[in-house]
């Protein structure tokens, strides 16, 4: 099932060219500057947060719609911070 984040005011997906133009917009206003703002760094972003907060990879595959795990690895880039958060709090040692 696929279901399409964003959408028209007549209900119908907006095309990429529609949603990045929205969002450039949008980040424009909020004065985001020095990076890229566009639908797939929304999309880059959700995977961090995703994965950040316990998802897995393999329900992550079928929300991106990859058929291949392989294809998901690309998206997963976190930094050193990042990884020594989630050993924080992931470790078989916290907590003994």
């Amino acid at each position: 099932m696929l279901f399409q984040l964003f959408l028209s005011n007549n209900g119908k997906p907006l095309t990429y060219n529609q949603a990045y133009e929205r969002i450039r917009f949008h980040g424009e206003n909020a004065d985001i500057t020095g990076v890229r703002v566009s639908p797939h760094t929304f999309r880059h972003t959700f995977v961090k947060l995703y994965l950040m907060n316990g998802g897995d990879l393999f329900s992550l595959q079928k929300i991106l719609g990859h058929h291949d795990i392989s294809m998901v690895r690309k998206y997963v880039q976190l930094n050193n911070r990042d990884l020594q958060e989630q050993h924080a709090q992931n470790s078989p040692l916290v907590g003994m």
